[in-house]
């Protein structure tokens, strides 16, 4: 019974996953793919998976702007904006107020 719940748990996260990778498409997907690379490889220790929720935004100069990094760890809030705060994105988005939002997950190191 213990390895049924086990599987069923994993599937559902892999249906959700798919849902979720089918909402976003063109320009905001190659956004997302940008901000990814911008946070590879954190110069610090993972001893835990570390989560974050980021929200922001773009400028009309192409930049990102930084609203928000809601974490449970000082450092992972600062490793995020250091990274991505005013950093100019090569994705071409109309120009809107909208405002974006990125969960970030860190895992513990190898």
């Amino acid at each position: 019974m213990k390895k049924l719940i086990i599987v069923v748990a994993i599937s559902m996260l892999s249906i959700t996953k798919s849902f979720a990778n089918n909402e976003v498409k063109g320009p905001e997907q190659t956004l997302r793919n940008e901000i990814a690379t911008l946070l590879k490889s954190p110069e610090f220790t993972v001893e835990n998976e570390l989560m974050a929720k980021i929200e922001f935004t773009v400028n009309n100069k192409g930049e990102i702007v930084v609203l928000t990094v809601d974490a449970d760890d000082s450092i992972v809030e600062s490793f995020v904006k250091a990274r991505l705060n005013y950093k100019k994105v090569d994705t071409e988005l109309k120009p809107s107020s909208k405002i974006f939002k990125v969960d970030l997950r860190i895992k513990k190191d190898a």
